[in-house]
């Protein structure tokens, strides 16, 4: 009889990281069964899920306290299930996948977790409960392997698995609109995120095409059609695109993109970019009496200075237009920023994160016998 693999994903990423990792492990483990939370992706690969997250995934404490029975309802449906599992792997989304831990593990069942949650930077008090509640810790970024163990817990580095999906896909957009420059806008896939940055994305897009006189075409990258406004679709100088963000890079000049793994693809494939991160006021004044780091994208911290810009909370589009006028006009600067990202694909190292991360499982509590 097969084992049973429980595996929890609660946002987008965390859907395309898992359902890669569910890929690798049926590979060696033709007869599990997968079951849990997740996407369409998870789906896909043959996860059977107990909730589906797309209605339920929420941006900062503030939002997740609204919808707090909600998640109670889903949490108490997942621990139903996980408590008879062989393995519970967590993918990311801390908030909710860490106390879903606590209350599996002490049922017996062994615990994982995959794209753990960022210590270093939001403090202390989840180094405690990774110890306690987790078996293995599969990190992604290089330095936070040896920084787990000195907390003693069993940490291994996989890679990232953003080199993986920039290094497979390789699609571009084919979007003639004889403009001179093409700027692509990313406001996240969270409705959260995409409601506070999607309008101030236009607003920063009407600054930059006054100050071009107009030869400037902007892609939208739009997950979610409940934003999918007359001004997006009638606008002569936009086109919107659902997902495809990479392609979108790889087709812009610029990205001005939320605060996430985007700054990392965009990074790897060397487009200059802007990055903006933007809160509920609550939220934000909560995070910043916790926040223990001096940058919020990965690209600045894993460089360990400010190579991008970033906004942070105050979006000014007077301010971002005309950094990002620089940024599309003056060659010096574009070819500084660009050779800085360079050194991302040698900090990220090599390709194999899910199968990597695959193996540690197998190997750590013997699924093979």
């Amino acid at each position: 009889m097969g084992k049973t693999i429980f595996i929890s994903a609660g946002e987008p990423s965390g859907d395309l990281h898992a359902s890669a990792l569910v890929r690798k492990l049926k590979e060696r483990l033709p007869d599990a069964r997968f079951v849990g939370m997740g996407g369409s992706l998870m789906a896909a690969e043959g996860v059977e899920l107990i909730h589906s997250f797309e209605e339920d995934a929420v941006v900062g404490f503030l939002e997740a306290a609204f919808k707090f029975r909600r998640l109670k309802k889903i949490m108490a449906d997942l621990i139903g299930v996980a408590k008879h599992a062989d393995v519970a792997i967590m993918v990311d989304y801390p908030g909710f996948n860490l106390r879903l831990a606590s209350y599996i593990k002490p049922f017996g069942v062994n615990t994982v977790y995959y794209i753990v949650p960022q210590v270093w930077a939001w403090g202390g008090w989840r180094v405690r409960d990774l110890r306690k509640y987790i078996d293995l810790a599969l990190v992604i970024l290089p330095f936070e392997e040896p920084l787990l163990r000195r907390y003693n817990i069993d940490a291994r580095f996989v890679g990232h698995p953003v080199v993986d999906l920039v290094e497979n896909d390789r699609e571009e957009l084919e979007i003639q609109h004889g403009k001179r420059w093409t700027v692509g806008l990313l406001p996240g896939s969270r409705p959260d995120e995409i409601r506070r940055l999607l309008p101030r994305m236009l607003a920063i897009r009407e600054e930059i095409s006054r100050r071009l006189g107009g030869d400037v075409h902007f892609i939208v990258s739009l997950m979610d059609n409940r934003f999918l406004t007359r001004e997006l679709t009638s606008a002569s100088d936009i086109t919107v695109c659902r997902g495809r963000a990479r392609a979108i890079m790889r087709s812009s000049d610029l990205v001005l993109l939320a605060s996430g793994t985007a700054s990392l693809e965009a990074g790897l494939i060397g487009v200059p970019m802007i990055v903006l991160y933007m809160l509920s006021d609550v939220s934000w004044l909560l995070a910043k009496l916790i926040a223990r780091i001096n940058f919020v994208s990965l690209v600045n911290i894993l460089l360990g200075r400010r190579t991008v810009p970033e906004f942070v909370q105050h979006i000014h589009p007077r301010e971002i237009a005309e950094l990002s006028v620089k940024l599309l006009t003056d060659t010096d600067a574009r070819d500084r920023m660009i050779a800085e990202l360079r050194r991302l694909k040698h900090i990220l190292g090599a390709r194999g994160a899910a199968r990597n991360a695959a193996e540690h499982i197998i190997r750590k509590f013997d699924l093979l016998k």
